[in-house]
């Protein structure tokens, strides 16, 4: 193995074998294969782990050399939001082991789940969830005031007091919405007005609507919290803390930074910080996500129960790919299926 301490060539890996273990006999573990040739300590000490004599702390450099670690190929690229709709998130993610933790070179924490999910933190607490199975990205900042969900049947994009939506018409007329102090401002493709619902009605005015076609996840996850190679260490530590265990149902739970993320059997994922005040989920078998934090509440799912819904305060918005319609101040108007204007 070479001796270079380029850090960015290799990520500090962890499997679930290796968070501490609340159940006594885990059945799931016996099917994992450890990311490691030799069995690993008790703990997550580097420097016994590595036998590197005078190491007391983590450094890239001792990991590089140190013997008995098997590398997964390593991406050469991190998931995206793909313009191209038929190839959303194309990246080589082979070799990645569900139950694994991954230090990225990018100073942020990594964990692979089952059912082609991925879940993201910043050491600030930022959250994004990548549901590869179903082109879902839900992602959230470290502050918790600024939230994305890219989804088959829209885009959300809430940042501050402000929401801005697009909702996807199979037609070609996709809606737009935004919820801010005025009221709720909607338009569409096809339509050359801005229509406003605010206290009085609805009435027509000048607005703008930002472009939600570009990954913006990106930037809610990255924007607001510390990142880059500078911050490896700090993640290395929180997955030397965290913790893994599985209920009687076979609940798979992870606590890592004081986030608790949990998977179903089914493959839906949980994610939650302080105590649930903050909550992200998604589910692989049937396409649902949704987002609840104390400045938003939205949904989404496809199949039968197709639709789009978001809530903030006392504005709302609902599609279900054929019926838009946005509610404010006890008033509400939309487009029909065949977008046209409706006040209800």
């Amino acid at each position: 193995m070479s001796n270079s301490t380029d850090s960015r060539k290799e990520p500090i890996l962890r499997n679930r074998n290796s968070f501490t273990n609340h159940n006594a006999h885990n059945p799931m573990d016996e099917n994992v294969q450890p990311l490691y040739d030799a069995p690993p300590l008790e703990g997550w000490s580097t420097a016994n782990m590595y036998n590197i004599p005078g190491s007391s702390l983590f450094t890239p450099s001792a990991i590089l050399n140190a013997p008995y670690l098997r590398y997964p190929r390593i991406p050469k690229y991190f998931p995206y939001y793909a313009m191209d709709e038929s190839c959303l998130y194309q990246y080589d993610d082979q070799d990645a082991i569900p139950g694994s933790a991954v230090a990225t070179p990018h100073g942020t924490i990594s964990l692979r789940l089952n059912h082609k999910m991925r879940v993201d933190l910043t050491i600030d607490k930022a959250i994004r969830i990548i549901n590869l199975k179903n082109n879902i990205v839900i992602a959230m900042s470290s502050t918790g005031s600024t939230c994305a969900l890219l989804h088959p049947n829209g885009r959300v994009h809430q940042y501050g007091s402000r929401v801005e939506i697009m909702a996807y018409d199979p037609r070609g007329s996709h809606k737009y919405a935004k919820m801010w102090y005025k009221g709720v401002s909607f338009t569409s493709e096809n339509c050359a007005l801005v229509y406003l619902v605010d206290s009085a009605g609805t009435r027509t005015t000048t607005d703008n609507f930002s472009d939600l076609t570009v990954d913006f996840s990106l930037s809610v996850f990255y924007n607001e919290s510390r990142h880059g190679a500078t911050f490896i260490p700090e993640a290395a530590t929180f997955i030397e803390s965290a913790q893994y265990w599985v209920t009687d149902e076979m609940v798979e739970n992870w606590i890592i930074n004081s986030i608790r993320i949990s998977q179903a059997p089914d493959g839906l994922v949980r994610v939650a910080r302080n105590s649930n005040k903050y909550h992200l989920r998604t589910s692989a078998s049937n396409g649902t996500a949704s987002i609840t934090t104390p400045f938003l509440h939205c949904t989404a799912s496809m199949g039968s129960t197709s639709h789009l819904f978001v809530r903030r305060g006392e504005r709302r918005m609902h599609y279900d790919g054929s019926s838009f319609i946005v509610r404010n101040a006890g008033h509400s108007a939309g487009f029909d299926e065949k977008t046209q204007l409706k006040v209800f």
